[in-house]
């Protein structure tokens, strides 16, 4: 395929309009960039002109403008060159010399290099059909040969030359040489079928020599693994249920049985001491009735309260007597019978008639004694209306002058109602001792006043305002004298001294009142004198006593006769009192001796025996309780030795039971333990010969010549027919070799085409002799060249054509898409990088667009023949949405990469944003060009950048973390590295699974190549240097996929393909009623038909009907949802992994370790996989 180089590119500099279309123009655009120039100006402004106006410079013979005067410069190859075109004249010069034209593409395919892709983007929004059309359209130049045959006229007639039969004749001739070679050849072709099935027979012998090579590896394999078989059968069978450590465990067991038997031996003496104690008691076994101790505990308090009653009395009886005798000596009398007959009322009235007479001498002393201090007391100042002065003053002291002093002034005034209050209370104390009761009251008001002044006092609130000036003006209206100034100190010291006026005004008041009280007690006092002089007439008489006797004498008989009475009547209670005593004594000691008798002790004599005897009791009591805990503790550690023992017994006999072995066999148990190692060994060698050659079998299952024969054949057998198969398979080449002359020589004949020329000519010349004078002749001769140069022209083309639409979409796309040609069927398709097949009408119109440019760049470039002269694009974004913008100007900036200018042409400024935002972070080259006033009067360029080096057309790169920070680990969180299942295909594989370079990694990165299928579709077309990878390291990536692809086959092996909605809604077996639930159901089962149908066989969906759930299992089934093979082990999985890429292990191209960390990775960013890490599978599956 001709690819013109970077050298070959053609880049305009400078581009002057002078006159066009007949008219003259003031155009002239300098400083044109390599890469990507914008022209922008409003309609009118000459843009389309400069566009035509490139076509005349490059292509000055085939334009349709007049005559134009045009000026331009360019680069090509590196060198400058300048083109004046005025008319039909053209200079050139190159260097500034004059020079020939440079080899331009042709001037028919002009057109091809100035687009409107607004055409494209409606070409996008047609039918598929179309939409193939337009692209088969691109690939072949835009030609249309059938109307180039009909502008042609073929059919008019040609008159030949008159050697018909000459001609015939010499054709002939040449036809029958030519039948003589080909009948030569014939013979040799015919040996070829002999010859090559000769040569399938080497082949096939070439292809069983090496299974049976492969043979003779199961062969040796099967050696290894019987002597490793004889090896572990040498161990005791027994062996197999050892786990190593029974030697041990069977020495603890016994250790531990031996202590348990002293322990169930020293519980059963404990048990047999306490049972000896509880014989041993006085007491029955099972111990006093309930109540005993505390009955005879409340018999001994009784007794004790009754010896100390007894105690008392006889106390009382002695002091009584005592008494008595001291008041009869007193009394002087002789008959102490008498006296005691003496009544109460009589000594009551004789004690009454002393009292009254004392009273009335009393009350006459205190009424004189009140008559000389209350007699002349009057207050001058009422004591209420000096009491509602102290509280008004109180209050204005209590009232804050601020928010601010209330607190302070408050415990001021306390103290200072306090004081007051506190000379109340001490003056009504002083009138109270001096007998008048009013003192007492005025005593009790102020301290009532004392209290109530200290909690008013105490209050810590704090007033929002004052109330003083109010208090002020009613204390005025009081008619009392007011305070110097209304100040604090002022106020404290009228408080104290109106206090003191008060007490005083109270003290005479209650004076006043008091007197007046008992004024009126004179004339009673002096009736009550009379009356008591008559009743002492009368009792002298009744008592024989003196009536002279004073009221003391009287008094003082009368109460020693009293006392004597009272001290003979106790001394007589005093004797019953004791006589009670001593009978609750006798019975509460009978009581105590009944109830200690039953437990030996049959005889109490004071208090003191029963108190020994309840204490003796107690103590017996608690022993036969200590005894009863230690048997009952002593029991409880006998059963649990016992059923330790038996415990111990049965596990020692299930350890011998396993390892069948009768009992105390320790010391076999022992050897065995010891060589526990080598019989692990021997195990592991079993094992890994067996997989060797279950790996070995299934190799040469896997060859192309294997046979069942070769299973069971011996060593010798397969080295017999492996030396026979080889001998044939010798004739390979030398087979090949003369089958490949004979073909040349064919091939050679064929290629001559001399019988079919001879033929030919042998026929024309008939045909020219027979049919000379049809004039239709040379029409339908004409026309069936047209037919054919049409049929050859259509597809000789094609194939380089899509082969470079294929290269420029891959790279436009960073291979994300390929695209694939059905010529058969001209039809078209779009294959993703994860092998999914798109039609051209499910592409995005973005991806539209990239499709038709690439399609149309591959055909200039077909054709081009090494000039590549700039691409000119008018008003491409005009009414494209961003999506299809965005992918133009990506197609249009990957072709500007590969070294084309582009131009593009726009009258829009949101056209010009479009391009600078999209390429401002990328290396690709900008210039911006402004055209303005009507027909371009003048150009302004700006916001050109430097062009740097180009790449290919790719997006900055990401934000990547610095060198220093690119971990492994810190990547796969920066890229967002997606979890990757063996359900997905190994093409969506990221990158970040197969290689642990970090560096490698973002290089790919940077270029936008993130997937596997990604960089496979870069290496197919060769272009692994756009991200600096080197063959080798992708063969190694290379086979690491591999093994990824056939891991994840082995994986799926046994697993249907997961269920989702659109599955269950593709059968009857789910109604719309269920739908919702079964699918519900589907998705947190992930999919899995089996745990599907578990879930509805066990209610998880209510209603579903069991023969719905039949259906639903027939569906799966049939469907592949559901499959009957068993699963495979991750194991397998792994082997199947190496076995992918056994070839590049042998030749180190990959190492085991750098398959296993691949697999790690998968499997610990799927959580369902962990199973099948390689951490956990490859010591088994080697």
């Amino acid at each position: 395929m001709p690819t013109a180089t970077a050298d070959a590119a053609l880049h305009v500099r400078r581009l002057a309009v002078q006159r066009m279309y007949g008219r003259s123009f003031g155009l002239d655009v300098e400083g044109l960039d390599p890469g990507v120039n914008v022209i922008a100006g409003p309609n009118g402004s000459g843009k389309t002109t400069l566009a035509r106006a490139v076509t005349v410079l490059l292509w000055p013979e085939a334009h349709g403008w007049g005559r134009p005067l045009v000026e331009g410069t360019f680069r090509l190859g590196g060198e400058p060159w300048r083109v004046d075109v005025e008319g039909s004249r053209v200079q050139y010069q190159k260097d500034g010399v004059p020079a020939s034209p440079p080899s331009m593409p042709p001037p028919g395919h002009r057109g091809r290099y100035h687009m409107s892709l607004r055409d494209l983007l409606a070409a996008t929004e047609d039918s598929e059909r179309a939409l193939a059309d337009a692209i088969l359209q691109e690939a072949q130049g835009g030609y249309d040969v059938p109307g180039a045959a009909g502008a042609l006229g073929f059919g008019e007639y040609a008159k030949g030359k008159l050697k018909e039969t000459r001609e015939v004749e010499e054709a002939r001739g040449r036809v029958e040489a030519a039948r003589s070679l080909h009948r030569d050849l014939e013979r040799k072709e015919r040996s070829l079928r002999r010859l090559r099935r000769e040569r399938d027979e080497a082949r096939a012998a070439a292809r069983r020599r090496d299974a049976l090579e492969q043979a003779l590896a199961v062969v040796r394999a099967e050696q290894e693994r019987q002597e490793a078989e004889r090896t572990f059968n040498a161990f005791p069978e027994g062996m197999q249920a050892l786990q190593g450590d029974e030697a041990d465990r069977l020495d603890r067991l016994r250790a531990d049985r031996e202590a348990a038997v002293e322990k169930r031996e020293e519980a059963t003496a404990q048990r047999t001491e306490a049972e000896a104690r509880i014989a041993e008691s006085r007491l029955p076994a099972d111990g006093l009735p309930d109540g005993t101790l505390d009955t005879l505990r409340t018999a001994l308090q009784e007794w004790d309260e009754a010896r100390t009653a007894l105690e008392q009395a006889e106390r009382e009886r002695a002091r009584a007597a005592k008494t008595e005798a001291a008041e009869w000596e007193r009394l002087s009398g002789d008959d102490k019978e008498a006296a005691a007959q003496i009544d109460g009322p009589a000594v009551d009235a004789v004690q009454s008639l002393a009292e009254s007479r004392l009273e009335v001498q009393g009350r006459k002393a205190a009424l004189r004694a009140l008559e000389r201090r209350f007699g002349e007391a009057d207050p001058e100042t009422s004591p209420e209306q000096l009491r509602r002065g102290v509280e008004q003053l109180a209050e204005w002291l209590r009232e804050p002058a601020s928010a601010s002093d209330g607190k302070g002034r408050g415990r001021v005034l306390r103290y200072v109602v306090l004081a007051g209050a506190g000379t109340v209370v001490v003056g009504g104390a002083v009138l109270g001792l001096g007998g008048a009761p009013l003192g007492w009251v005025v005593a009790g008001a102020g301290a009532v006043v004392a209290v109530a002044a200290y909690f008013a006092t105490r209050s810590t609130g704090v007033a929002t305002e004052t109330r003083r000036p109010d208090l002020e003006h009613r204390f005025e209206r009081l008619d009392l004298p007011t305070p110097s100034t209304w100040s604090v100190d002022a106020v404290h010291a009228h408080l104290d001294s109106l206090l003191q006026d008060w007490t005083d005004a109270r003290l005479e008041a209650a004076k006043a009142q008091e007197w007046a009280r008992h004024a009126d007690e004179a004339d009673a006092i002096e009736d009550k004198q009379a009356e008591l002089d008559e009743r002492e007439g009368e009792l002298a008489d009744r008592l024989h006593v003196d009536p002279g006797l004073s009221a003391h004498s009287l008094l003082w008989f009368v109460q020693r006769l009293g006392a004597w009475q009272e001290a003979w009547t106790e001394g007589m209670g005093a004797e019953e009192k004791m006589r009670e005593a001593e009978r609750q004594a006798e019975t509460w000691r009978e009581k105590v001796e009944a109830l200690v008798e039953p437990y030996g002790d049959d005889h109490v004599e004071d208090i003191s025996d029963g108190q020994a005897a309840l204490e003796q009791l107690r103590e017996d009591q608690r022993a036969l309780e200590a005894a009863h805990a230690d048997r009952e503790n002593a029991q409880q550690r006998l059963d649990q030795a016992t059923e330790q023992v038996e415990r111990i017994d049965d596990e020692i006999a299930q350890l011998f039971d396993r390892l069948g072995l009768d009992d105390e066999s320790d010391e076999t148990v022992a050897e065995w333990c010891a060589q526990f190692d080598e019989y692990e060994a021997a195990e592991e060698a079993l094992n890994r010969a067996e997989r060797s050659v279950e790996l070995e079998r299934e190799r040469l299952k896997e060859r192309e010549g294997f046979e069942e024969s070769m299973l069971g054949a011996t060593a010798e057998e397969l080295e017999r027919r492996k030396e026979e198969a080889a001998r044939q398979a010798e004739r390979v080449d030398a087979l090949s070799d003369r089958i490949s002359r004979i073909q040349q020589q064919v091939e050679d004949a064929k290629t001559d085409h001399d019988l079919e020329e001879a033929l030919a000519e042998h026929q024309s010349a008939r045909q020219a002799l027979r049919r000379r004078g049809r004039r239709d002749l040379r029409r339908v001769v004409g026309q069936a060249l047209a037919d054919v140069v049409h049929e050859r022209t259509r597809n000789q083309d094609l194939p380089a054509v899509f082969a470079r639409a294929d290269e420029l979409f891959r790279h436009i796309t960073s291979d994300r898409y390929r695209l694939d040609l059905d010529r058969a069927e001209s039809t078209f398709r779009v294959v993703t990088d994860a092998g999914r097949g798109l039609a051209l009408q499910e592409l995005s119109g973005g991806t539209k667009v990239q499709l038709l440019l690439a399609v149309r760049m591959a055909f200039v470039e077909t054709q081009e023949q090494g000039i590549r002269p700039p691409l000119v694009l008018d008003e491409a974004l005009a009414n494209s949405d961003d999506g299809k913008a965005a992918a133009m100007i990506e197609a249009v900036r990957t072709i500007a990469a590969e070294g084309r200018q582009v131009v593009y042409l726009t009258a829009q400024s949101d056209e010009v944003a479009k391009w600078r935002r999209q390429l401002d972070e990328t290396d690709t080259a900008l210039a911006v060009h402004t055209l303005s006033g009507a027909d371009g009067e003048s150009v302004a360029a700006g916001g050109t950048r430097e062009t740097g080096g180009l790449r290919p057309g790719r997006p900055a790169s990401p934000a990547l973390p610095p060198p220093e920070e690119r971990s492994h680990e810190a990547l796969a969180r920066h890229l967002d590295v997606p979890v990757w299942t063996p359900r997905n295909e190994v093409a969506a594989l990221h990158l970040w699974y197969l290689t642990d370079d970090a560096d490698r990694l973002c290089r790919a990165v940077e270029a936008a190549y993130r997937r596997w299928g990604q960089l496979a579709g870069l290496a197919e077309r060769d272009a692994l240097s756009l991200i600096d990878l080197d063959p080798s390291t992708y063969r190694r990536l290379e086979a690491l996929a591999r093994a990824v692809e056939h891991w994840a086959a082995a994986w799926r092996v046994g697993r249907g393909t997961p269920v989702g909605r659109a599955a269950l809604e593709a059968t009857d077996a789910v109604s719309d009623t269920f739908i919702d639930d079964v699918t519900a159901l589907a998705e947190r089962v992930g999919g899995e038909a089996a745990r599907i149908l578990d879930g509805l066989r066990n209610g998880a969906v209510k209603r579903f009907r069991s023969d719905k759930v039949d259906e639903l299992e027939a569906y799966f089934r049939a469907e592949g949802h559901l499959t009957s093979e068993a699963e495979r082990p991750p194991e397998a999985w792994w082997r199947r992994a190496l076995e992918a890429v056994s070839e590049d292990l042998e030749a180190g191209r990959v190492r085991r370790d750098e398959v296993e960390a691949v697999l790690r990775r998968i499997c610990d960013r799927a959580p369902t996989l962990k199973d099948g890490s390689p951490t956990e599978t490859k010591d088994g599956s080697t």
